[in-house]
């Protein structure tokens, strides 16, 4: 008797564990349809583009055979490659570094809580909403022959210049406009971090001798925003090894090659010089792998730093 009482106890139990939370299961239905735009949209594509990537792949005249690894090592040996991603680095390096401190100190000069302040942001902030194609073509009349750059320099007796058909301005023009453009978007990053801060680590640290605002800038904004930094910093580097639309719409990678990055090979390799797709494959993941080490690079960089 007492045996049938305990499997019926255990049946139930075991019933119990079977059933599944009402809650998790509406958890799991709403993530089925994520999941299925993330792997027909994302992970199939990735997986394609690797297969295509061992492949000579020219889709128009139907010559496709495979090539093994020989489609990375011709990348990893054009000159063309090598210029663009030199081009990237010195760019990701500058721009990433400028709009980094200027996010940062943007967020610390509007964090008061007054009407002008938050007028100010909003302000700084219109750039950033702005689509890159619009802010492009803006740019490329400031720093054409009659732009609003020659039009300052001009009182200080600087003649003129084309400065987007200079191999030695053109690049930097572009830095400009997109630390420009960039900054007031991170801005927003660190303002929530800043308004994040309790206000009693603030009332300790004014206790503590902390009045100065370099002193609280370096014993209590900067530590504290290290996972904003984080965060900043990745969607920065990100974002600059990606640079593509601002170099289509006003340099098309001149004068010269002088703005030629990784995303332009891949875009002339693709639809430019028909024949080379496999090769533009390569030419992705060689980026991404390039992208993926250096993310991992300075994530350990800046959680390992003590202050």
């Amino acid at each position: 008797m007492e045996s049938n009482i305990y499997n019926k106890e255990n049946i139930k139990v075991g019933e119990r564990k079977k059933r599944k939370d009402p809650e998790e299961m509406t958890g799991i239905i709403f993530v089925i349809p994520l999941m299925i735009f993330i792997t027909v949209f994302t992970f199939f594509p990735a997986i394609y583009s690797f297969a295509i990537s061992l492949f000579h792949y020219d889709p128009f005249f139907h010559s496709i055979y495979f090539v093994g690894i020989n489609n990375y090592v011709d990348v990893v040996r054009d000159p063309a490659f090598l210029i663009a991603l030199i081009n990237v680095l010195i760019y990701t390096a500058v721009v990433v570094t400028i709009q980094t401190f200027l996010a940062f100190g943007y967020a610390l000069l509007f964090n008061t809580a007054s009407r002008i302040s938050r007028i100010a942001r909003a302000i700084v902030f219109i750039p950033a909403v702005v689509s890159p194609v619009s802010m492009s073509i803006i740019f490329i009349w400031v720093f054409s022959n009659t732009g609003l750059v020659n039009y300052i320099l001009s009182f200080f007796g600087i003649p003129p210049h084309n400065w987007l058909f200079s191999t030695r301005y053109a690049f930097p023009a572009i830095m400009a406009m997109n630390i420009f453009t960039t900054a007031p978007y991170f801005m927003i990053v660190y303002s929530a971090g800043l308004q994040s801060i309790p206000q009693e680590v603030m009332d300790a640290a004014k206790i503590d001798g902390l009045k100065s605002g370099l002193r609280r800038f370096r014993y209590i904004y900067f530590p504290l925003m290290r996972f904003s930094t984080i965060l900043v910093v990745i969607l920065g580097l990100t974002g600059a090894m990606q640079l593509f639309d601002q170099i289509y719409v006003i340099t098309d990678g001149g004068p010269a090659r002088a703005t030629y990055v990784p995303l332009m090979y891949i875009y002339n390799r693709t639809f430019v010089y028909i024949g080379d797709i496999g090769l533009a494959a390569a030419a992705s993941f060689v980026l991404f792998v390039i992208i993926l080490v250096l993310t991992i690079t300075q994530r350990r960089v800046i959680t390992e730093r003590r202050w």
